[in-house]
């Protein structure tokens, strides 16, 4: 075989142009003849090497192929474009399989057309393009060895694994447990761990069972406000017959002389985060004078069916005047719970939920008596729980682990975006507006059966006075009913925004409860004696 010669185009100021490196090919043939590199220096004839001493650059010859080493390799364009591809063909994967997270089983005739599935489709085309460029490249390289190429390669590795370890580290420095669930921010992060949450909540059984526990279950209500209680915080007070009352010493006696109103809700109503005399309820007391008594019968954290059922058993008994049936947006939600803990990780309630159902137009509960918190967390996997085809917000493939999942950043990924909406008929927006629909008009008419003026009030929350361009749920569902009701929200916009709300859990402080008090105040007027003034907030949507 014969040995390879590097050949010369000639000498020009001392620089020697190396046009091909070849084994057989004549001096002067003109095939081939490529300029390759310039270096400075004398050839060494009969070496397969040369070596410019200032610029440090090698020359080999290998079976008629030149290949160039030099200690600062240069970065082309073509490099370039090959580390773009592949920084995009990793990056269109993670968006493919995000996608297809959130697809689940729904079928890709129903996927596609969706944002979701359009970024699936943009994500695969990207796919395909980078894969193309980097196949042809790898080509390129597999006939003519390039260090570039093998360069490039290690510069995205070594990116991927920084960017991937920092990511993981960052992740977990940021997640935080409330309940048994692990969250960054308000993102749960999935798979739930249901032995973490049952944990959690025996813990609290426990400390309630040590601590007199403002709340008790209710078989009927899942939890009501106990019998002359104190909370743990010392803020509020519970009077004998379960209402909320200024102190430990006061009893609601039937008041045979005045005239009682009686106030039923979720914690805007009771009047959380404030004293007994920041509440509403207090507030209108003060406004009306005597002879009116208003009764605060608002529990934390009802939904619709609760505020009925509390009405049908608690209230009527009282025979009130005027019955005031206040509720928020997220009440809406409630009422397709029969679990809340599963609705709202940061929930915090050891108990379950009457959960109603319309069967053929009417109103029917699934769950007659409410399990207790003992029973629901002694068992041994979430799947045991009955009616969790009614829990709104339940997934099973949430709670499902696989392998991957032992990386906190490939389970905030698969979080970051709900998978595809629910489409049980049980838990639709359809059900949510129906069902809440029915239990108001259900009040409604029970209340006017009693000889009770039935007043429906829609309590907006701070992100709804943020947004004034969104139409509320809560609105959306009195609509629906056609009846009258007050929206206070004019009374709540005079009020100076920083002390509408408290800044821990966004109820009402005391200048916002006093601004829904003035609202409701001449419509209470007005609906008892019949005589007509000025109807502040009240929106009339009889049909």
């Amino acid at each position: 075989m014969s040995r390879p010669r590097i050949l010369m185009a000639g000498k020009l100021n001392g620089c020697y142009l190396v046009l091909h490196c070849a084994t057989s090919s004549p001096v002067g043939s003109n095939a081939g003849f490529t300029p390759l590199v310039m270096i400075r220096g004398t050839p060494s004839t009969g070496h397969e090497t040369i070596k410019a001493s200032t610029s440090h650059v090698f020359l080999r010859c290998y079976a008629g192929e030149l290949n160039v080493m030099t200690s600062k390799t240069s970065f082309s364009k073509h490099d370039l474009l090959f580390l773009i591809s592949l920084l995009l063909l990793e990056a269109s994967i993670v968006v493919i399989l995000q996608a297809l997270h959130i697809k689940g089983e729904t079928s890709f005739d129903v996927f596609l057309p969706r944002l979701s599935g359009m970024v699936f489709l943009c994500a695969s085309g990207a796919f395909l393009v980078s894969g193309a460029v980097i196949v042809r490249r790898y080509l390129e390289h597999r006939r003519s060895p390039s260090h570039s190429f093998l360069l490039v390669v290690a510069m995205n590795i070594i990116t991927v694994v920084l960017t991937v370890v920092t990511a993981e580290i960052a992740v977990r420095a940021a997640v935080r447990s409330y309940y048994g669930y692990e969250a960054i921010g308000t993102l749960v992060l999935k798979p739930k761990n249901w032995n973490a949450i049952k944990g959690h909540y025996q813990k609290l059984i426990r400390k309630q069972r040590g601590d007199l526990s403002y709340h008790v279950y209710d078989p009927l209500l899942g939890w009501t406000v106990g019998p002359s209680r104190l909370s743990a915080d010392g803020l509020y007070w519970s009077s004998p017959e379960g209402i909320r009352a200024p102190d430990g010493n006061t009893s609601f006696a039937r008041n045979t002389e005045g005239v009682d109103i009686a106030l039923v809700g979720d914690s805007f109503t009771f009047g959380e985060e404030v004293p007994y005399k920041e509440s509403y309820g207090y507030h209108l007391e003060q406004m009306l004078g005597a002879p009116f008594r208003v009764l605060n019968f608002g529990v934390p954290g009802y939904g619709l069916a609760q505020m009925f059922l509390r009405y049908e058993r608690d209230v009527r008994p009282w025979k009130p005047k005027v019955s005031i049936f206040g509720f928020i947006s997220s009440d809406l939600r409630r009422t397709l719970w029969v679990y809340p803990f599963l609705g709202d990780f940061r929930w915090g309630n050891p108990y379950s939920n009457p959960r109603f159902i319309l069967s053929e137009g009417e109103l029917t509960t699934i769950n007659t008596t409410l399990l207790t918190s003992d029973v629901i967390f002694s068992r041994e996997s979430i799947s045991e729980l009955p009616f969790l085809e009614y829990q709104r917000e339940y997934h099973p493939r949430e709670w499902e682990r696989h392998f991957y999942h032992a990386s906190y950043l490939v389970r905030l990924l698969l979080s970051w975006y709900s998978s595809w909406p629910d489409d049980r008929d049980e838990v639709s927006e359809e059900a949510l507006l129906s069902i809440n629909a029915a239990l108001v008009k259900a009040f409604v008419t029970s209340a006017t059966h009693d000889g009770s003026i039935p007043l429906l009030v829609y309590l907006p929350v701070e992100s709804e006075l943020n947004r004034p361009s969104r139409r509320p749920a809560a609105k959306q569902v009195l609509e629906e009913v056609g009846i009258a009701y007050v929206d206070p929200t004019s009374c709540l916009l005079e009020v100076n925004p920083s002390d509408r709300f408290s800044r821990h859990n966004g109820h009402y402080a005391s200048q916002g409860n006093a601004a829904i008090a003035k609202c409701l105040l001449p419509v209470i007027h007005q609906a008892v004696t019949g005589v007509h003034v000025s109807s502040v907030g009240i929106k009339n949507k009889e049909r």
